[in-house]
């Protein structure tokens, strides 16, 4: 189970003071959980900044918006997806998606957070 931050839930999906591009992220954060029911989970992940940073979330946020239009995934797919990016970005302290390399992901594979590595070992 994932831990959550010492904020309260209010103070994460309200957020503080917002530019362009925290509307935007918003509008899109929208896109991304619409669906979704009863759980605030994942929109929790992609408004908390001690899980993603702004870019990352904005990255993550783009990537389930286009993954939603390719092939209409589940609502499982789309809160494990993030789920993933979340642990993946807490295993490499933050880093931008885009400043990751290959060996921070074997070394995300490698904690065991993910059991079926084997999976992506054709994917390098």
């Amino acid at each position: 189970m994932a831990r959550r931050s010492n904020k309260s839930v209010q103070e994460i999906l309200l957020g503080d003071a917002h530019d362009d591009k925290d509307t935007e992220l918003d509008r899109k954060i929208t896109l991304v959980i619409e669906g979704f029911t009863t759980t605030k989970y994942c929109e929790l992940i992609l408004r908390d900044r001690t899980r993603l940073s702004k870019e990352n979330a904005l990255t993550a946020s783009d990537y389930i918006i286009d993954m939603k239009r390719e092939i209409n995934p589940t609502l499982n797919t789309i809160r494990t997806t993030i789920q993933f990016l979340s642990e993946l970005c807490k295993c490499v302290k933050n880093k931008r998606f885009e400043e990751m390399t290959r060996d921070d992901i074997l070394l995300f594979l490698d904690q065991g957070i993910i059991p079926t590595r084997k999976v992506f070992r054709g994917l390098g």
